[in-house]
């Protein structure tokens, strides 16, 4: 008999999957392509006896970003999606027990991001050759990595066995893992500065630092520099916050398989937890009378309008999170005075801000449709009289409602801040693109949501297409320029791919592209035959009827013939 049988067949389905194989190349080759941009671009004002430290520092840093998320995104809905679909109960109806659920799911999710992490790191071992990177440092990142990875994909296990809904598991996992890492260093800076008489040395925080998986990516980084960024680490708090990582990491699992079992089936009507969920959605809906009034308000406006809009409080939390970032900035300004004005901080504060809210845009384009599509809802809800650009604008009525006067005061809050240091012309720039960043969200998360397999999907595919492919083809166009400038010369542009121009070119075409060319285009052309697809066999692409399903046209040919 198999000691975990699901564990067996998991491995064995992966190991005739080709994107099994196919990922491990794709990450290598991803890695090489890091490697030999900076070698080229980076490191050519970099004393070349520092080239190694340099190197291995940016890729151990990629990597361990890779590590901490990626868990979280593959594994945040591999229970959860079981209890909505009721199949989690037909494995316990057999002799399976919840560790051998739970780690079936973990191997069935994780084997390909080992692949893609052990394809990694013999790239990071090149530095070695180069010197100024020991092998021990190299062999002791490999044990950072493999124990961040194997942590977050512990803590997305863990949440989703407590989670039911999709998008609340997806961002509880990633809150999880940022609650675990920076926690600690966010709860020594404030002993720090409220107790400096008993924490003013390093021994003082170190036990509130080592149970931090950035607590021993700290110590190989501090230790593989040229220069001491922080005091001294002791040897000994790396192998104690690789050690108190990896049993938090089994703990989770070990959590997770008792109370999988016991929580998959629907609790009583009764119950004290079921009372506390009732409490929060009067709060969320409101009572019977003033929920009639909300839902008279907003069916005159749009039946859809009323559908997304129902949590009456939706535009509250928006205003919460700008008076929390406000709040916390105006302390910075009171207690560091001009600090906060330098471009060094104001940049990624601003960064950071506009992302999250970027973020919260996707989830709240990408949720509404796919719940819908899931359950039926959609179906229902284009038999009746309502359109599709009814539908479309009552969704858009929906985001202007949540974020358009939170949105005002934050362009008008960014105008002033960045006019401290860059020119008007500069700033509006950047605030436009901050807009149209938005709308294009909004129409590439709508049509993710309505077309792809589940939600963390779409959610991921509109971060990727909007977010993240600019900065890929920005880098890729100054690696091929740096490639080619050694190749045959100096090849002079209309514009400097290098400078802003260039970054916010490559932006506003991919905005284009994606938000009015595809998403858009394809959202008022095709949306009713996405939505009655609950498995597409074909994704519709560009070219409208040629990527289309043929089991669709044919369904559709006797109605038309007769």
């Amino acid at each position: 008999m198999t000691a975990l049988p699901i564990v067996e067949r998991e491995l064995r389905v992966a190991s005739r999957r080709p994107a099994t194989h196919l990922l491990r190349v794709a990450a290598a080759l991803v890695a090489m392509v890091v490697f030999g941009w900076m070698m080229l671009t980076w490191l050519q004002v970099v004393p070349s006896a520092l080239h190694g430290r340099y190197l291995f520092r940016a890729l151990f840093g990629f990597a361990f970003v890779y590590c901490l998320f990626v868990g979280a995104r593959l594994t945040a809905d591999c229970l959860s999606e079981e209890k909505r679909e009721g199949t989690l109960g037909l494995l316990f109806l057999t002799d399976l027990k919840g560790y051998d659920v739970v780690l079936g799911k973990l191997a069935a999710t994780s084997i390909n991001s080992i692949y893609a992490l052990l394809a990694i790191i013999p790239v990071m071992s090149v530095p070695v050759q180069l010197g100024g990177v020991t092998a021990a440092d190299l062999w002791q990142s490999a044990l950072v990595l493999l124990n961040t990875l194997f942590f977050s994909l512990a803590s997305g296990v863990l949440v989703s066995a407590l989670s039911r809904n999709e998008r609340k598991a997806m961002f509880a996992a990633v809150f999880v893992v940022l609650f675990v890492t920076v926690g600690p260093f966010v709860l020594t800076f404030v002993l720090g500065t409220s107790f400096p008489r008993f924490f003013n040395a390093p021994q003082d925080v170190l036990p509130f630092l080592v149970p931090s998986p950035a607590y021993a990516f700290g110590y190989i980084i501090n230790k593989s520099s040229a220069f001491t960024v922080f005091a001294p680490l002791p040897a000994g708090s790396f192998w104690w916050s690789a050690l108190l990582v990896h049993l938090l990491s089994w703990l989770m699992l070990l959590w997770a398989s008792r109370i999988l079992p016991r929580i998959w089936q629907s609790r009583v009507s009764n119950s004290k937890l079921d009372r506390h969920r009732e409490r929060v959605e009067q709060w969320a809906y409101g009572r019977a009378a003033a929920r009639k009034a909300h839902r008279a308000w907003l069916l005159d406006i749009n039946p859809f309008l009323w559908l997304v809009s129902r949590e009456r409080w939706k535009p509250l939390y928006v205003w919460l999170y700008v008076g929390a970032v406000s709040g916390t900035w105006l302390w910075g300004w009171s207690k560091y005075s001009d600090v906060m004005f330098d471009r060094k901080t104001l940049d990624p504060t601003v960064f950071l801000f506009e992302t999250f809210l970027k973020l919260w845009m996707i989830s709240e384009a990408c949720t509404r449709l796919a719940e819908d599509r899931r359950n039926g809802a959609l179906e229902l809800l284009l038999s009746t009289a309502l359109t599709t650009r009814g539908i479309l604008r009552g969704q858009w009525l929906a985001f202007r409602r949540q974020f358009a006067a939170p949105l005002a005061v934050v362009l008008l809050f960014e105008f002033i801040l960045l006019r401290q240091q860059y020119p008007a012309g500069v700033v509006v720039t950047k605030l436009v693109m901050f807009v149209l960043d938005l709308l294009t969200l909004g129409w590439v998360g709508m049509w993710l949501g309505l077309t792809a397999r589940n939600l963390n999907r779409a959610i991921v595919g509109a971060i990727g297409r909007v977010l993240i492919l600019p900065l890929g083809i920005f880098y890729a166009a100054k690696f091929g320029l740096e490639i080619s400038e050694r190749w045959m010369g100096t090849i002079h542009f209309p514009f400097h791919i290098s400078s802003e121009s260039g970054m916010l070119f490559i932006r506003l075409a991919n905005n284009f592209l994606f938000g009015l060319c595809w998403a858009r285009r394809h959202l008022l052309q095709n949306f009713r035959e996405a939505a009655t697809q609950r498995y597409q066999a074909e994704k519709i692409g560009w070219l409208p009827g040629r990527s289309r399903r043929k089991d669709v046209v044919r369904m559709q040919a006797p109605v038309a013939s007769s």
